[in-house]
């Protein structure tokens, strides 16, 4: 099940660009052991690297109609399903939101804290959204992205707002229900990559070329969200449609390319990547009951929302779609 959603992508950074990190974990704190990885060939994608990593599909759970877990069980799915009960199968413009960060584990965008992985998607695509099928890749079909809902008549207007509703208030009580637990193991997961001693070589020798190249980026992750807000005027909240001017687009390719060498000098992404893999193995294998009772919770609620979809559209408010402020560290992105 695809859905064909409005999609608005919301830009997730820190005050002035600074350093970002992940909210601190709130549970207890889960051992870990520091692997040793040396320089190993980066992924061929940032893509291919999260299908072979264990808490990837978890970190996808209720953002993606594809995470193998609960598949065609996502809150995108659920609005979808929404305008169907509401008269408007398949007609689905109802508007969402990805956080691109900083924890998103399961959004692929080739851009992130491993630098730009890529150098032929930098000179293709810079930073501008959606990077080839980053999206798709999540189960969502972007075809009617940007459609615009004044346009459309009053009473299917009138759905897509409830359905909004009804659908930011399911993600809002299974992130503090069901998935609250992943949201800190996620959390830990960005905190101990980011901490590890490989990474944080690797990301400053990666500093160090960029500066070379004339570059002040502290961190590959404020690249992507320096470089967006730049290309849109400083909006936090952009269309994947929207155009910039033909040097805006030249200074963002040639920022994604320098990224993209650099990250490949370093090995940046072949070692980001490598030691996340050992730490989501390893935060699986200790948390797997948990992590399964979550999952069952997660499709118990969601088969619960759909039986309830006919009352809802009774009663929700058709307010404007408002993401959420706070909850899982996602979508992503992205």
């Amino acid at each position: 099940m695809r859905a064909r959603l409005a999609l608005v992508l919301l830009i997730c950074c820190c005050a002035g660009l600074s350093a970002c990190t992940a909210d601190p974990s709130k549970g207890p704190d889960v051992a870990v052991s520091t692997p040793s990885v040396g320089r190993p060939q980066p992924p061929a994608s940032v893509e291919a690297a999260l299908s072979s990593e264990a808490f990837t599909p978890y970190a996808a759970l209720g953002q993606s109609n594809d995470d193998g877990l609960a598949p065609g069980e996502s809150e995108y799915a659920i609005s979808s399903a929404c305008m169907s009960v509401a008269g408007y199968p398949g007609t689905d413009n109802t508007p969402f939101g990805i956080r691109l960060g900083p924890a998103n584990l399961a959004f692929g965008q080739p851009w992130g804290a491993w630098g730009y992985l890529g150098a032929a998607e930098a000179d293709q695509y810079g930073f501008q959204v959606p990077p080839g099928s980053a999206l798709s890749d999540l189960g969502i079909d972007t075809s009617g992205a940007g459609t615009n809902p004044s346009s459309l008549p009053q009473a299917e207007q009138a759905a897509m707002g409830k359905c909004s509703t009804i659908v930011q208030d399911f993600t809002n009580a299974v992130q503090s229900g069901p998935l609250a637990g992943i949201n800190t193991l996620s959390n830990d997961l960005y905190n101990d990559v980011g901490n590890d001693s490989a990474v944080t070589s690797a990301r400053q020798a990666w500093k160090v070329c960029m500066s070379r190249n004339g570059y002040s980026f502290t961190q590959p992750e404020n690249v992507f969200f320096q470089e967006l807000q730049i290309m849109h005027g400083g909006k936090r909240s952009i269309a994947p449609e929207q155009t910039i001017s033909p040097a805006a687009n030249q200074a963002r390719i040639a920022t994604a390319v320098t990224d993209a060498d650099c990250t490949q000098s370093t090995d940046l992404a072949g070692i980001y990547f490598a030691i996340q893999a050992s730490y989501e193995q390893q935060i699986v294998d200790a948390n797997q009951q948990a992590l399964t009772t979550a999952v069952q919770q997660y499709r118990a609620a969601y088969t619960r929302e759909l039986n309830k979809l006919p009352d809802l559209l009774k009663t929700a408010s058709a307010k404007p779609f408002a993401p959420s402020p706070a909850g899982r560290p996602s979508s992503a992105t992205g």
